[in-house]
């Protein structure tokens, strides 16, 4: 967890030096958490659909537990920020883990089978989606345990309420 407190430090220090609040960075971190129990144990790709500091602190927050050597960005400034590379909304909905922050509709087929998204900012499932996905809407019974995380190579999503 040292990028997790990493982060929330610089977070505070920030706020604290210039009085300016600063994006909120839970979204980011949910995301990395969900991914830890959802997503494939070692993702070679790893996207940001969407823009804004809260996007480029996903890569951060991930790299907790992940280390892919593919980042896709649907933002130039997202990608010149964290390392990426500017790609279609269609190459980076194809990563291992996709995090998108910004209101979407998601359909089954945009997805490929293993793929893991965190839904961070609004978005929407479509009706064929939420029937063949393995959803998770909360946080606690995964990290917990009680609800089983990824099963083989379907396709699971983390729908966090906004």
């Amino acid at each position: 967890m040292r990028v997790l407190d990493a982060l929330a430090a610089e977070r505070a220090y920030a706020a604290s030096a210039t009085g300016a609040a600063l994006p909120d960075i839970a979204p980011a971190l949910a995301g990395a958490v969900a991914s830890h129990h959802l997503a494939v144990a070692a993702p070679r790709s790893f996207s940001i659909v969407g823009a804004g500091d809260d996007a480029a602190a996903s890569l951060a927050a991930h790299r907790t537990w992940f280390a892919p050597r593919d980042i896709r960005c649907t933002d130039a400034a997202v990608a010149a920020a964290i390392g990426g590379r500017v790609v279609s909304p269609a190459e980076a909905l194809a990563a291992d883990i996709v995090c998108v922050h910004v209101p979407i509709v998601l359909f089954p087929e945009q997805l490929r089978r293993g793929t893991h998204v965190n839904a961070l900012a609004g978005a929407t499932l479509s009706d064929e989606l939420e029937k063949s996905a393995r959803i998770a809407y909360e946080l606690a019974s995964l990290a917990a345990g009680l609800v089983d995380g990824r099963r083989l190579d379907e396709i699971t999503i983390y729908l966090r309420a906004t």
